[in-house]
């Protein structure tokens, strides 16, 4: 059965071919700011592994969550003035820009119907506002299409982070088309092909990737552990086989 959930969504970009993959969507390489590096020595170690494996560019997204990661868009960019001077001094050269990877909660919720401006990553081309944001693993958030409309009107795309991680949508396919049919673009993490996080959420990356339903891919790195999978998963034939599907836009940001 066909599922059409049409009323609110919008026109999709134009599918395009990206080899190699050159724009990194989402990390967590900011230094003391979340779970993610610690220091801009360990960042830097990080970026060199990351540039190693063909990424020229890195969209770097701290968590934003009340109580746990308060952070701020004046926090974030300050970070990023300092890793910038770091890299700077030990001529590096590689682009990084900050984002953020918002929490649903309540705190989130007041922030979409507020007048501040929300951390995006862009894209001059189309002139989208990409808005990422995640939400709890197990159930459901009873506000997640209210948290959608709320970013629709504020002029944004949505981007869910890592959907395949998420139990609910493990065990939801027909939440996920409807998600997708209300206009929210998926960011798959790269690990998830290789079973990095867990067979459910490899399941549910393959079955995003053959649907042509991953928007984005993103490294979601906090660790050198991430980058040793990452190196092993980038080689497989899966993760080529999702680059070569041609709807992938991470290289347009």
């Amino acid at each position: 059965m066909r599922l059409t959930f049409l009323k609110n969504r919008e026109k999709r970009p134009d599918r395009i071919s990206i080899s190699p993959l050159r724009v990194d969507v989402h990390s967590h390489l900011l230094p003391a700011l979340d779970e993610g590096s610690k220091s801009v020595e360990e960042s830097l170690d990080l970026i060199l592994e990351l540039r190693n494996l063909g990424f020229q560019k890195l969209i770097l997204t701290p968590h934003i969550m009340a109580g746990f990661y308060p952070n701020s868009p004046h926090k974030i960019q300050q970070r990023l003035l300092i890793l910038r001077e770091y890299l700077e001094e030990k001529n590096i050269d590689i682009e990084i820009e900050a984002a953020a990877e918002y929490y649903l909660d309540a705190f989130f919720m007041k922030e979409l119907i507020s007048k501040n401006e929300l951390m995006t990553f862009d894209s001059e081309e189309d002139g989208k506002k990409y808005l990422l944001f995640e939400t709890q693993h197990l159930h459901e958030p009873k506000q997640l299409f209210e948290a959608i409309k709320r970013i629709q009107r504020r002029g944004y795309t949505p981007v869910l982070a890592h959907p395949e991680r998420y139990n609910y949508l493990q065990r939801n396919r027909l939440l996920v088309h409807q998600l997708y049919e209300t206009g929210v673009l998926f960011q798959v993490n790269i690990n998830s092909f290789s079973g990095y996080y867990g067979n459910e959420s490899r399941e549910l990356a393959e079955y995003l990737s053959v649907a042509q339903m991953v928007s984005f891919l993103g490294t979601d790195c906090h660790k050198q552990e991430q980058i040793e999978m990452l190196q092993k998963t980038m080689d497989s034939p899966m993760y080529k086989t999702v680059l070569r599907a041609g709807e992938i836009l991470n290289n347009r940001v």
